[in-house]
């Protein structure tokens, strides 16, 4: 079981190409300046089971063309076992996996299963966020703040030019009309202000 508190079945936005994304829920470490602080309660978002969300990622899979799967939150690292579940299901498929967390790598292995986790990941973007040192417009993509690190465990999205590029922003309508935008933060801020209109 994994507490997820989004899901997007086909997103640019969050890594190299088309992918699944799934934002879990909960996080104690709290980085201040965080763009999903409404993802740190553990409470928060639905249980869903490994089986419910494989399904999602076969489908994402034949009607989108999704060739990776995306895990941030929250804190990945928080739910190990169900993350590691998912992760391994979504390799199964032949997707790319791609983690973001607020762990270190280091920290990541040294945890109880975090050497299971890793072994399901093709690259974590890893180390706490840093308000003071945003990732500029022109840096890496999908990158928060410059301390953190892009570590690829295989090949897979080692290309260099998978990580630069403007940062870009996605706003998703879905079948019962919720909004969502998501990718760069600062982007989705100004454009959910805008679609917000005055006062």
């Amino acid at each position: 079981m994994l507490r997820v508190a989004h899901c997007v079945a086909c997103t640019g936005a969050e890594g190299p190409g088309l992918r699944c994304a799934v934002w879990v829920q909960g996080c104690t470490l709290a980085c201040p300046g965080c763009c999903n602080p409404e993802l740190f309660a553990a409470e928060g978002g639905a249980w869903r089971t490994e089986a419910e969300l494989r399904a999602e990622l076969v489908a994402a899979q034949a009607v989108h063309g999704v060739e990776g799967l995306t895990v941030l939150g929250g804190e990945p690292s928080e739910q190990l076992a169900g993350v590691t579940g998912l992760c391994a299901a979504a390799r199964g498929l032949g997707l790319g996996v791609i983690v973001f967390t607020g762990r270190t790598r280091a920290e990541l292995a040294g945890l109880a299963g975090g050497a299971a986790l890793l072994a399901t990941i093709d690259t974590v973007i890893d180390g706490r966020f840093e308000a003071g040192q945003r990732e500029p417009a022109d840096g890496r993509r999908f990158v928060g703040s410059r301390n953190q690190s892009i570590v690829h465990l295989t090949p897979r999205y080692a290309d260099p030019a998978l990580w630069r590029g403007p940062a870009g922003v996605e706003l998703q309508l879905a079948a019962d009309g919720e909004i969502g935008l998501h990718g760069a933060p600062a982007l989705a801020r100004r454009l959910g202000r805008a679609l917000a209109g005055p006062g």
